[in-house]
């Protein structure tokens, strides 16, 4: 059974009322800014049937559980960047790009939905937010979709067990069959080493955003904004033989490794989680719709 969406109450970050909307008048523009609905869910068929597809190193994978929680999700008038999905495999973490803080400029924020939900990413049923969005109306370019720690918990927290992704399946290949589970926490675990002597360009808040997810739609009174994420992009260069020696339940399912330690090193397939839910193009789809 489709386990029921949890929705979590409104967040209330000190840290995001640096970043407030900007209305018709501060702006100058003179833009209607109004209140609006958001929803997110899956962008798979509208069953709550097994997700099953083939990723690029030849694995058949049927996915049996796929738990997001999100939120909050702001709307900017900046131009996205050119499309870097080719090259987002390539290596273990690339955080300049995964979370374009280097690359991007801060644009200007024209809509925000500060709450946060937990969604079947399996079913393609929307989830409303507990909350609803304001906009102003202006034309939007990019979307920014954050993964911030429950609602009460400082955003630059680095010890936190909010989970952001919690996937379960069975994947097959030339007859070998790999039962997994795992989740993802964004915690310090993600934080990489800095050689001695320099200065990082990671933080932990940036490392809990996704910048730049192109969209393009002006929004109009009455519409509502919906979020769809695609859950099978997170496993396109997954390769469950490198589970071999990772940790094992009871009945032989392998579980996904994110913590590292002097025994365990964090697994490939968790890596690739990772780096697909911060990929800007083609893990988000984000569009204006009617009501």
């Amino acid at each position: 059974m489709t386990p029921r969406p949890v929705l979590v109450a409104l967040l209330l970050i000190p840290v995001l009322g640096l970043i407030r909307v900007e209305s018709g008048c501060a702006s100058g523009t003179g833009s209607q800014r109004f209140s609006s609905q958001a929803r997110v869910g899956g962008a798979g068929p509208a069953t709550n049937a097994n997700h099953t597809f083939s990723n690029e190193k030849g694995w058949v994978v049927s996915l049996e559980r796929a738990n997001i929680t999100l939120g909050p999700v702001y709307l900017n008038v900046i131009e996205p960047l050119s499309d870097s999905s080719a090259s987002l495999f390539d290596f273990f973490v690339r955080p300049a790009w995964a979370h374009g803080e280097g690359h991007l400029d801060a644009g200007r924020i024209v809509g925000e939905v500060l709450s946060q939900v937990t969604f079947d990413a399996l079913s393609n049923e929307p989830v409303p937010f507990p909350a609803p969005g304001t906009i102003t109306q202006e034309q939007v370019r990019t979307a920014e979709i954050w993964f911030y720690p429950e609602p009460g918990v400082a955003a630059d927290t680095t010890k936190i067990d909010t989970v952001a992704l919690d996937v379960a399946g069975v994947a097959t290949r030339a007859g070998d069959s790999v039962r997994f589970r795992g989740q993802i926490v964004l915690n310090d675990d993600w934080i990489a080493d800095q050689t001695d002597g320099q200065r990082g360009n990671q933080s932990i808040t940036g490392i809990r955003k996704v910048r730049g997810v192109p969209t393009s739609f002006f929004p109009t009174s009455g519409g509502q904004l919906e979020l769809r994420v695609d859950v099978t992009r997170l496993f396109r260069g997954a390769d469950f033989a490198s589970l071999e020696h990772s940790p094992t339940d009871k009945d032989g399912t392998k579980i996904l490794v994110q913590k590292q330690s002097t025994t365990q090193n964090r697994d490939q397939v968790m890596t690739n989680l990772y780096q697909g839910l911060h990929e800007t193009t083609g893990t988000y789809s984000v569009v204006w719709g009617a009501p």
